[in-house]
């Protein structure tokens, strides 16, 4: 196994071993581990989708204020983070109901909210961002969110355009 894992890391270029190497970084603040957020997380999957969202992040240094030498990491892609069905089932062995209860989860204490829904159908995926709402879930600011139900009506029937045995 290691063998095999060798010969693969020889083939990449040395571009793909830096890229590799640079985004193989990964923060989770201590306050949100010891949050009432967290810990009101009810399933394992929950927890476990979080630190895959966490994971799938992207941290840069960045130079905040002009005149300073001081750096600070600043996520890249938050608003843009994938995570498909697809990609639970085959990559963590998560089936869709437990994705679904688990994403479910995560928004409603404020852990992550999701940006873009998609529908499922050519590709539209759904992209989240990493949200701080959980610094006050249990207070009265807390802002409750659910997932947002998709407007437009898929499938064959008089109401929709989607399909040519529609009658519109």
């Amino acid at each position: 196994m290691n063998n095999q894992l060798s010969n693969i890391d020889s083939l990449k270029t040395r571009e793909q071993r830096f890229i590799e190497k640079k985004w193989n970084k990964m923060f989770v603040s201590r306050s949100m581990i010891h949050s009432k957020a967290y810990f009101s997380l009810r399933t394992a999957t929950a927890c476990r989708v979080i630190m895959l969202f966490l994971g799938k992040c992207r941290w840069e240094k960045a130079q905040i204020k002009r005149m300073r030498h001081e750096k600070e990491w600043i996520m890249t892609n938050n608003g843009e983070i994938q995570f498909t069905y697809k990609e639970a089932l085959e990559k963590y062995n998560i089936t869709d109901g437990k994705f679904t209860r688990a994403i479910d989860e995560v928004i409603r204490v404020g852990l992550i909210d999701i940006t873009k829904t998609g529908c499922g159908l050519h590709k539209d995926i759904t992209l989240y961002a990493i949200s701080d709402r959980w610094e006050k879930f249990g207070t009265d600011e807390f802002i409750v969110k659910k997932r947002p139900k998709r407007k437009e009506q898929f499938g064959f029937t008089n109401k929709n355009k989607h399909g040519r045995n529609c009658k519109s």
